[in-house]
């Protein structure tokens, strides 16, 4: 028994030899079949282009490396809806325009407005796209104001960063003006009522060119010509002159800035039928702190008439906004502007009236509440007065009186 093992045995090691043999011999035919399939795939890539593709050149620009849809990929689109209801306590109840000649927006009696539906496209230059836009689209009964018609272009300009020193900011087109701390963007302002030096005597919008460098962090300059006075909408000048516009941006520390602007120039706008020589100089201060706003807005304008007067006017408003919790704010603001001639149309109007212009005072009382923490909805009291009968009373505005006093509600949702 034990030989006929030990026979198996070495038998079995015998074959050992010849079964591995074969197994080697099987996986080389594999490995050889393998290699003539990859070799006829790599033949047909050679001669055939799959459909729809077609060879790419390594020295060809990338769809998202055009300037154009560079230009385009990185616009950030904006907006916000701004709708609501006033009522005077002086019951005009009227449709003329000027029941309270200090109010821009909101001088109708006991009326829904839907103000502004906004959108803005924007796309800031950059040292790596030196090329940017910004165009502002509105609709609403603001647009009817400035412009008479139900939708308008309130701004759209072009941007050039030069690349000289720490870039020159050129732009060129419809933008806003430099004057004032107010905007016609409600979202940025503290108030739901425009005041009056917004509504009196500062620019809404400026058409023209206009270039700004900043030497350092805390110095800026802008420098710029444009049509004249749009108190309006306008896109183009009536007349040959222009405006100059001047400002120096000062931020002495973190949360502070003031602005010194001076608009100054020829301008058919202000009685239509000469160019009188004006000028507006304006200083403009916001200091920050925590949950506090602070802010100063002056004006000091004159404007040349003919037969050689001047019609001077200055203003100053004082804003305050407190950020009590996270959704509930409340603001305060306190404005004083003399038409000391009575240039701009406000004068004695009524027996018992002295001097030759008025003196207006306007207190406003804003409460703000955020919903979801996306709308916002406002509360406002406010009172305008005057040393003359400058405002309208009762139906049609048959009576003349010294003052007026609102309440409205302002539901804002910004995107």
């Amino acid at each position: 028994m034990v030989r006929f093992g030990m026979v198996a045995a070495a038998l079995a090691l015998m074959a050992s030899p010849l079964l591995a043999q074969e197994s080697t011999d099987d996986l080389k035919k594999e490995l050889e079949q393998l290699r003539k399939e990859v070799d006829s795939l790599k033949a047909v890539n050679s001669t055939k282009e799959l459909p729809a593709m077609g060879k790419i050149n390594a020295d060809a620009m990338a769809a998202d490396d055009s300037p154009i849809m560079t230009l385009f990929k990185g616009t950030k689109l904006s907006g916000f809806v701004d709708a609501a209801w006033g009522v005077s306590f002086n019951h005009l109840h009227s449709s003329v325009m000027d029941d309270n000649p200090v109010r821009l927006f909101d001088n109708r009696d006991n009326s829904f407005y839907l103000h502004n539906v906004q959108l803005q496209l924007e796309r800031l230059a950059t040292k790596d796209m030196i090329v940017g836009y910004h165009v502002e689209l509105q609709a609403g009964h603001d647009t009817t104001i400035l412009s008479g018609s139900n939708v308008d272009l309130q701004e759209g300009w072009i941007q050039i960063l030069a690349p000289i020193g720490t870039g020159l900011d050129v732009r060129v087109g419809k933008m806003a003006t430099l004057i004032g701390y107010e905007v016609v963007e409600n979202t940025n302002n503290l108030n739901y009522s425009r005041g009056a030096l917004y509504t009196v005597i500062e620019p809404i919008t400026a058409t023209g060119v206009r270039a700004s460098y900043s030497f350092v962090e805390q110095f800026s300059a802008t420098i710029g010509f444009n049509n004249g006075l749009n108190f309006g909408d306008n896109f183009s000048d009536d007349d040959h002159s222009k405006m100059l516009e001047l400002q120096a941006l000062i931020k002495p520390i973190k949360d502070l800035w003031i602005a010194i602007n001076l608009n100054w120039g020829n301008d058919l706008a202000i009685n239509g039928t000469n160019a009188p020589d004006f000028y507006i100089f304006n200083i403009v201060a916001e200091y920050k702190m925590d949950k506090l706003t602070l802010a100063l807005n002056f004006d000091q304008a004159s404007a040349q008439f003919a037969g050689g007067g001047r019609a001077p006017f200055r203003g100053v408003a004082v804003y305050g906004k407190y950020q009590l919790t996270d959704i509930f704010a409340t603001g305060v603001r306190l404005e004083y502007g003399s038409d000391q001639l009575g240039g701009l149309g406000f004068g004695p109007a009524a027996p018992g009236d002295t001097g030759t212009g008025s003196r207006i005072i306007t207190i406003t009382l804003t409460e703000e509440l955020k919903i979801a923490q996306h709308a916002i909805l406002r509360f406002e009291l406010r009172h305008d007065s005057s040393n003359n009968h400058d405002f309208s009373r009762g139906n049609n505005g048959a009576n003349s009186a010294r003052g007026d006093t609102t309440f409205a509600i302002e539901t804002l949702l910004p995107f």
